[in-house]
């Protein structure tokens, strides 16, 4: 293969849609330390297998304590030089040991044999050591001298020159000597690993002004694994390119292997950790503290662990894993750039500037500085920053293509639809390997398809075999949440409000990270509002009026404070705003809460979003919902819902938790710690001392819940109904708020409706519906009994409770309408038929005959006569509606 400046081999795969599992958002490929020089090691190690073999093949496996005292034998004794003396410093820099590995090179010199220049030999490998060291000036210094002293690694030195001077801001001089590689490769007979690395690795700078390069990149790391098939570091190398290109699927086996041949590898760990935080996964924080544990000096694993801190709004912490990255290297771009994002979060203007200006000196055209400003802003909802920042990115270097992408996301996410549909085009035709980019803009595509309905300040876009049933009841809901929110927290977020409803979950997952997968049901932008509609999921799977209810929270709480509110406060209020709007909305308790709490395992408030970001058991994220709606619910009771305003407006004023908790609550976090546990210890005592503490895979105790349901169980299954009455009932008594498939009082229900007790089901089911709000079943078996126990108005208020589990019930929506018509309340009659008639009956002429008759009931001629012309429209000789448009022209109303 001769590479061209063309594209020669094609990435494994290109963007398709929805190809990714769950995100998070991707460092930027980082090449970390300097290439370290081993072709006269790996020589010298194939043409005997003898000692040097011995050192090489310890420091691939991660022995490197046997690999230092090997290479530092041959080095003293001035054998297999200079492959030797790099090997010991490399070996010794693998842990964090720079200035001793600087030490090892002087002393190898040394002893370098009579005639080797020994210090040209050296430098690319002290100017390694140096660059580590964020010595650059040295460094550099030493990198020229062993491409101008043509060392026998002065190709490597060269990429390393060409990163550094990057890194400075000189581009012009850096991607020459990058270009400088193609034709290296083209004139070469045969390159060993260690240089088709190096061609690798300046392919991936020179893919910014050509993506067709990274293919040829592609294929140089390719080539590099099958030269030295037991070196990790190229397949480190591809690894990375693969997860930089957006592709997680690629990258994991290549790291996995090369962490199957050296499990101590800090930057395979690493890379590992920047894979789990692409997915989504909660092994990014562990992975990066064991590359932390191989070299404790890592800067990138430091600077990585920041950001990770970061989006779990711990910004102290952030701070303090950035500063320990600067103890080893002063000057790290990475770091400083942590240090700026963690003082914007602050709130600290002086700090920001400070670390901001430090960045631009060390590099003025460093635009990842704004890219990872907005990635942090965007990660903490702070929208409107993020699109300044990203904006940011852009001016300072036209070829971000991550910052581009970043600023048509985010001008998307503030509502900014064609300037965002502008951006992602120029984002993607300058890095056309961006799966989030090429899938957003798939998306607007489809978005461009939806129906727009607005009410006085909201603005709906949804699917138009969805918009006719679900605007009726969207628009009503979302106009009584914005009262009712304005009311209780004093303040209105802009309007109109945007919500898009998305009828396939695929496509809401998108348009709020980019790819497929998230498990949220709806998402707030502050004035934007995204979420699954009731038909992009199965029948009973969620609540989505509740949902609604909940992102309309979020718009007041992000917009009271200037988006400055911490996740886990936003959402605690949103649960609790859900209890408010309706019964049952809102409730999430069950044993497995509980028992976190007995067991501890519940975050304290100190670390309140690690429950969110960063779950450490299955079910947690859901915990963490409820036990933040807890918190705010104790604080309203207590102090009053003037204290949450006083919490927001310290957030706005930008405090952070501990001095909101001073100031609008007059105690410290630890001691609000404290209390939230006792008014949990409180609330549920009873429940939690009928857990039971049962060892792992013993039999519940009797007396127990677990042991109730098991004992209730037993007794129906031997046809002993009265005794499992009586379990089922003890059983509710001791965990009344529980509402989970297996509840108690679910089964009472059906109990009681079998024996034929059916004011005794109809209680029970009232109990479990004001607890659950989805389940679909057990709502219209309630309105199935309140209708035979002769409580109509009970069995309409319970259908209208049904409509927010799944409008799209033909069947629902006809009981309601004949039971308003039976009750003459026609203005909700003839809501209900529009309703019918949105879904596309059977029978068309039907519903609109039904739709004229109950709006002419209603006194609306003028509606019922279009509707009636439309019945006939489709049936001409209908007679009912015939006489029915006999009766409305007989109407003085459809005269005037």
């Amino acid at each position: 293969m001769r590479l061209t400046r063309r594209r020669v081999v094609r990435l494994p795969a290109s963007p398709t849609r929805f190809a990714l599992p769950a995100p998070a958002l991707a460092f930027a490929l980082v090449l970390g330390a300097p290439l370290p020089g081993r072709a006269q090691e790996r020589a010298s190690a194939d043409d005997g297998g003898g000692p040097l073999h011995v050192a090489l093949e310890a420091h691939q496996t991660g022995d490197y304590g046997q690999a230092v005292s090997a290479y530092r034998s041959l080095a003293r004794s001035g054998h297999e030089f200079p492959a030797s003396a790099r090997g010991w410093a490399r070996a010794l820099a693998a842990t964090g040991e720079y200035e001793s590995a600087l030490e090892a090179l002087d002393r190898a010199a040394a002893r370098a044999p009579d005639g080797a220049d020994a210090e040209t030999e050296l430098a690319r490998a002290r100017g390694s050591m140096l660059y580590a060291l964020g010595r650059l000036d040295d460094a550099e210094a030493n990198f020229r001298r062993a491409i101008e002293g043509r060392a026998g690694d002065a190709q490597l030195a060269r990429l390393d020159l060409g990163r550094l001077l990057f890194d400075r801001g000189e581009r012009e001089e850096a991607l020459a000597l990058f270009d400088g590689f193609i034709d290296f490769y083209n004139r070469a007979r045969r390159l060993d690993s260690e240089e088709l690395r190096a061609v690798g690795a300046a392919l991936t700078y020179l893919g910014a002004r050509d993506p067709d390069l990274f293919h040829d990149a592609v294929r140089a790391f390719e080539e590099a694994i099958e030269a030295d098939p037991g070196d990790p570091e190229p397949r480190i190398d591809l690894g990375l390119l693969f997860l930089d290109k957006y592709d997680s699927f690629e990258a994991g086996p290549l790291i996995d292997e090369a962490l199957a041949r050296n499990p101590a590898h800090a930057a395979a760990l690493l890379a590992k950790a920047r894979r789990a935080k692409f997915d989504g996964s909660t092994e990014a924080l562990e992975l990066a503290e064991q590359a932390l544990e191989t070299n404790p000096r890592f800067t990138e694993a430091r600077a990585f662990m920041a950001r990770l801190y970061l989006e779990l709004e711990d910004v102290g912490e952030a701070e303090a894993e950035a500063r320990r990255a600067l103890e080893t290297n002063p000057v790290s771009l990475l770091a400083w750039t942590e240090i700026a994002a963690a003082a914007h979060l602050r709130g600290d203007a002086a700090a920001f500037a400070e670390a901001r200006d430090r960045v631009l000196r060390l590099d003025p055209r460093h635009a990842d500085l704004y890219v990872a400003l907005a990635q942090v802003a965007y990660r903490t909802h702070r929208y409107a920053d993020a699109v300044e920042f990203a904006r940011q990115a852009v001016a300072l270097d036209p070829l971000s293509w991550p910052g581009r992408a970043e600023l048509g996301l985010n001008q998307l996410r503030t509502g900014d639809i064609e300037a965002g549909r502008a951006t992602l085009e120029a984002s993607f035709a300058g890095d056309p390997f961006n799966v989030w980019v090429f899938n957003t803009l798939d998306l607007l595509e489809e978005l461009a398809g939806f129906e727009t309905v607005e009410s006085p300040r909201f603005r709906f876009s949804m699917h138009p075999k969805e918009a006719g049933a679900l605007s009726i009841y969207a628009t009503a809901l979302a106009e009584e949440a914005f009262d009712a929110l304005s009311a209780r927290y004093g303040f209105e977020p802009p309007t109109p409000i945007s919500v898009e409803v998305y009828d396939r979950h695929a496509d809401f997952s998108v348009r709020t990270v980019g790819l497929a997968g998230i498990g949220a049901l709806g998402v707030s932008f502050g004035s934007v509002l995204a979420m699954d509609s009731p038909g992009a999921r199965p029948g009973g799977a969620f609540n989505w009026g509740s949902t609604l209810w909940h992102e309309i929270s979020h718009a007041f709480t992000l917009g009271y404070t200037e988006h400055r509110v911490p996740r886990w406060l936003s959402e605690g209020l949103a649960v609790l705003d859900e209890r408010h709007a309706r019964e049952g909305w809102g409730s999430d308790v069950d044993p497995g809460f509980l028992a976190a709490f007995r067991d501890e395992r519940l975050p304290s408030l100190e670390r309140f979003n690690y429950g969110f970001v960063r779950p450490a058991y299955p079910g947690q994220v859901q915990h963490a919902y409820y036990l933040a709606s807890l918190l705010c619910e104790m604080i309203e009771t207590t102090r009053g819902f003037d204290a949450i305003l006083g919490m927001l407006a310290g957030y706005r004023d930008g405090l952070e938790t501990p001095e909101v908790v001073e100031r609008a609550l007059g105690t410290t976090l630890p001691a609000l710690d404290r209390e939230l546990r006792d008014y949990i210890e409180t609330r549920f005592d009873p429940t939690l001392q009928a857990l039971g503490d049962e060892e792992a895979g013993a039999p519940p105790g009797s007396d127990t819940f677990a042991g109730l349901l098991v004992a209730a169980a037993e007794a129906q299954r031997a046809g002993r109904r009265e005794e499992a009455l009586r379990a089922l009932e003890r059983a509710h008594e001791i965990f009344p708020e529980y509402a989970g498939l297996d509840a108690p009082v679910l089964f009472l229900g059906h109990l009681r409706r079998e024996a034929g007790d059916f004011a005794g089901a109809a209680e029970a089911y009232r109990t479990y519906t004001a607890l659950n709000e989805n389940h679909f079943e057990a709502h219209l078996a309630l309105a199935d009994l309140e209708q035979s126990l002769g409580n109509d108005a009970a069995a309409r208020e319970v259908l209208e409770r049904t409509i927010w589990i799944d409008p799209f019930h033909l069947d629902l929506h006809t009981r309601l309408a004949s039971s308003y018509e039976r009750a003459e309340r026609w203005p909700e009659a003839a809501r209900e038929r529009r309703a019918l008639l949105a879904l596309q009956p059977a029978d068309l002429a039907e519903a609109h005959y039904r739709l004229a008759l109950a709006l002419h009931r209603g006194g609306d001629a003028r509606s019922a006569r279009s509707a009636v012309l439309d019945a006939l429209e489709i049936a001409p000789n209908f007679e009912a509606a015939l006489d029915l448009l006999l009766e409305i022209r007989g109407d003085p109303e459809d005269r005037r």
